[in-house]
């Protein structure tokens, strides 16, 4: 009888024992499943809000370019337009006006000014509307695209780029100061659009007084005086053409033979290196169109 009762005892501790235990195990999986299941949900809104900025980010940047993608192309045209004209008359000295920035029949002076102010114009009304956005996310269209963007302004106001690293200098004579030149397209600004030619004409007072620099950064440029700013102008022909053909509308493109034509008319310039160097700090070297423009540039660089 004692064997009985103590092995009865035996199998009743033992199913406490097991039904303890039976108890323990679930409550460890019910925890167990309750942290997996918050963390994959946790996981899960984590991805969809992820994914949902990203979207409406880059639908915001598009948004952006497209507003004024055309108003950006048609300033590029114009003043590819007005640089070829140039290169074909560098010879007949049409922006050597002497100081006389006030003489509103000096049209070819100010008209190229015009150009060249508009297209800065754009791009810093498109970089103020961006200025909250996360470009870093934007597809790698667009990003090319906002690359562009930054790399316009800074062939005027960077020093070293084209002159080297070893280039120092104190006063902004062939370039201008960075901060400054953000800003230099600004009185063309209003109403977030561009004024018009006759409004920059009846303004040339203002414009003498608050941008006297740029006037005289034209003031005489010419391609064959030792400074850097017909350089400079150059690049940005070909900056705008490497634009056109990856935006613009068909007819705006440049094809390879006129491309031959702009890079050695009226010469090459000595800076060209240079310039595919900075296009690669960019990360711009395995875009198409500047991939072509560095295949053809090098038969004139060698």
């Amino acid at each position: 009888m004692l064997l009985e009762f103590q092995l009865r005892d035996l199998l009743t501790m033992g199913n406490v024992t097991a039904a303890l235990i039976s108890a323990f195990t679930t409550l460890v999986v019910f925890f167990l499943t309750l942290i997996s299941k918050n963390y994959v949900e946790t996981r899960i809104l984590s991805s969809k809000l992820e994914t949902e900025h990203k979207f409406n980010q880059r639908k915001r940047i598009k948004e952006v370019l497209s507003k004024h993608k055309v108003h950006l192309l048609t300033s590029c045209e114009e003043l590819n337009h007005r640089m070829w004209n140039y290169a074909n008359n560098h010879h007949r000295d049409w922006l050597e006006i002497n100081g006389d920035y006030l003489e509103k029949q000096n049209y070819y002076f100010h008209s190229f000014i015009y150009r060249f102010l508009s297209l800065f114009g754009w791009i810093r009304i498109i970089n103020q509307e961006m200025i909250y956005l996360d470009t870093t996310i934007a597809t790698k269209n667009d990003l090319e695209f906002i690359k562009f963007l930054r790399l316009f302004p800074r062939i005027f106001s960077d020093l070293t780029f084209i002159e080297g690293d070893e280039k120092k200098g104190k006063s902004a004579d062939d370039h201008f100061y960075r901060n400054d030149f953000e800003v230099i397209s600004e009185v063309l600004i209003k109403n977030e659009g561009i004024i018009s030619y006759a409004n920059y004409l009846e303004d040339l007072g203002a414009l003498k007084e608050h941008h006297i620099n740029i006037f005289k950064y034209f003031d005489g440029i010419s391609s064959t005086e030792k400074r850097s700013r017909w350089d400079r102008l150059h690049l940005l022909h070909l900056t705008v053409i490497l634009f056109l053909n990856n935006y613009g509308y068909d007819f705006q493109n440049t094809n390879d033979k006129k491309l031959r034509t702009v890079l050695t008319h009226p010469k090459t310039s000595s800076y060209l290196s240079n310039y595919f160097n900075f296009i690669a700090e960019y990360n711009l070297a395995d875009n198409k169109k500047c991939k072509e423009l560095r295949k053809i540039a090098k038969e004139f660089t060698r």
